[in-house]
């Protein structure tokens, strides 16, 4: 049976919000924003009406990464842009540790990645269980996703769920505040700059 969980619920009443974010284990925050691209010198305090003030009219986004730290793990939001999902910067971040991260994406297109010290573990559009990129990878729990969906329905719908998991895998709970409150926040190389490198190889 699935677990009935409704902390989450609030994010399919936000118009429009498809965050990003990323937990990370084994670096401190101003590490986060440089493995990021930013600069942690020239970070400020910013809640997420301001980043979306920050976008200009025209192509060409700049992506914003807030972090914090809770028990030891920094959670990187980023409410505008998607560069927690480039894998190349996923395995810089989880270098000397690990991290997960999850993308709530338009109709549905969710996705969710893992990483441990530098190698990239799970990049998937989700639908039942969470599987590794290498059959039998035992740095990935499937008993992590135990009771969170029906995991004998291949088509089964993770949305908010993911961040049920998200704290299976890192021991952590989310907080709403987390999206609201202001988060030290840096400039970052949008996820259109990685586009044809290296940086997009999964294995």
């Amino acid at each position: 049976m699935d677990i009935q969980d409704d902390r989450f619920d609030w994010i399919d009443e936000e118009e429009g919000f498809y965050p990003v974010l990323t937990l990370v284990e084994g670096i401190t925050e101003d590490e986060v924003l440089r493995r990021f691209g930013g600069d942690p010198g020239a970070a400020r305090l910013l809640v997420a009406e301001e980043i979306y003030d920050l976008q200009p009219q025209y192509p060409g986004r700049r992506g914003h990464v807030g972090v914090g730290t809770v028990d030891n793990v920094v959670f990187a939001l980023e409410v505008v842009g998607s560069t927690g999902a480039v894998p190349g910067v996923l395995r810089d971040l989880s270098r000397g540790g690990r991290c997960f991260g999850l993308l709530l994406g338009i109709s549905g297109g969710d996705r969710v990645f893992y990483a441990v010290d530098g190698d990239l573990v799970v990049y998937e559009e989700p639908s039942g269980p969470v599987t590794p990129l290498r059959e039998g990878d035992a740095r990935w729990d499937p008993s992590w996703c135990a009771g969170l969906i029906d995991i004998t329905d291949p088509t089964e719908f993770w949305g908010p769920k993911l961040f049920l998991l998200a704290e299976r895998v890192t021991g952590v709970t989310i907080e709403r505040s987390w999206f609201t409150r202001p988060l030290r926040t840096a400039e970052v190389p949008d996820s259109s700059a990685y586009m044809n490198t290296a940086a997009w190889d999964i294995p």
